[in-house]
């Protein structure tokens, strides 16, 4: 063994020597360390639906990827930037930018980009209720070679046949597009249960829309998406009012108002409100620490804002 001994110790001051004089991995420089964190920030902020405060983190990193002239980047992040103000409801400025996205992604012969952000186009075009033209962009991205995201266009297809009163080839076409989602799409899929949880409700299928809009809220839960989340128990309360379950409905509707208030959405936090009150006067039952909380975290957003 003591003859050996040096040997190995000369192999192992080889083997530092060999990883010291591996080369270092460059240091990124700063503005891209700084378009990435604003990126990354934008994106967490987006996913748990603090749409106003990512906007800003969108709008720094679209800046510096501007300046870099990173063109790949610049299309990314105006994507989201895109769905920011289609999530606010400003569906003439998301087109706008979508459009900007979509020719960016074009001149790099990125079909993965051209894919979403042309998804991303129509649903816009269908909150307008511009469904011709939504119909035609949709043609566009399905033609697209090898076109990706097929679960999102299959979604956005069926949310068209919806507003053109298909339901029949609709829900046809959501069951295929969630056996098409891939890992990474959780935010897809759990839009698919609610889109399918919608379409039970317009069919009067409150007890079936309460199965799909349950799935969504569990989905919502692992990603930790407050918005969607309180958007899901906003809809389960209504399944348990038209299934006459006031009580239920309560429990619903108190959990969804106390998580829109603490995004400060006002408005959405007022209209559950307002429903949980009616529900409360039908089953009896005092919601009075309820409306307490939702008011005082309306009025001290400093206080109550998950968006910080």
């Amino acid at each position: 063994m003591r003859a050996i001994r040096p040997v190995l110790i000369a192999v192992s001051v080889l083997a530092c020597l060999a990883c010291a004089a591996a080369p270092a991995k460059p240091r990124l420089p700063e503005g891209t360390r700084k378009s990435i964190y604003y990126t990354n920030r934008g994106t967490a902020l987006f996913n748990k639906g603090c749409h106003r405060r990512a906007l800003d983190y969108f709008q720094s990193a679209h800046q510096r990827y501007t300046a870099a002239d990173n063109l790949e980047k610049v299309a990314e992040t105006l994507i989201g930037i895109g769905d920011i103000y289609y999530r606010l409801g400003d569906m003439p400025s998301a087109l706008h930018v979508y459009d900007d996205a979509i020719e960016i992604s074009q001149s790099l012969e990125d079909n993965p980009g051209m894919a979403l952000a042309i998804s991303d186009k129509a649903a816009a075009l269908i909150a307008l209720e511009r469904l011709d033209e939504a119909a035609a962009t949709l043609d566009r991205a399905d033609a697209l070679p090898t076109a990706p995201r097929a679960a999102l266009r299959m979604k956005t297809r069926a949310l068209l046949l919806i507003r053109q009163n298909r339901a029949v080839e609709a829900r046809s076409l959501l069951e295929k597009a969630l056996a098409a989602v891939v890992s990474g799409e959780e935010a897809i899929q759990s839009g698919i249960y609610f889109a399918l949880g919608h379409l039970d409700l317009t069919e009067n299928r409150p007890a079936a829309a309460q199965r799909h809009f349950a799935e969504a809220l569990r989905i919502d839960r692992l990603m930790g998406a407050y918005h969607d989340m309180a958007r899901d128990l906003e809809a389960l309360g209504n399944c348990d009012v038209g299934l006459d379950d006031h009580r239920a409905a309560v429990h619903h509707f108190k959990r969804s108002a106390k998580i829109f208030a603490l995004l400060q959405e006002k408005q959405r936090a007022e209209s559950v409100l307002s429903q949980l009150e009616a529900s409360a006067a039908r089953a009896d039952l005092d919601i009075q620490a309820t409306a307490h909380w939702v008011r005082q975290w309306l009025a001290d957003p400093a206080g109550a804002d998950l968006c910080h």
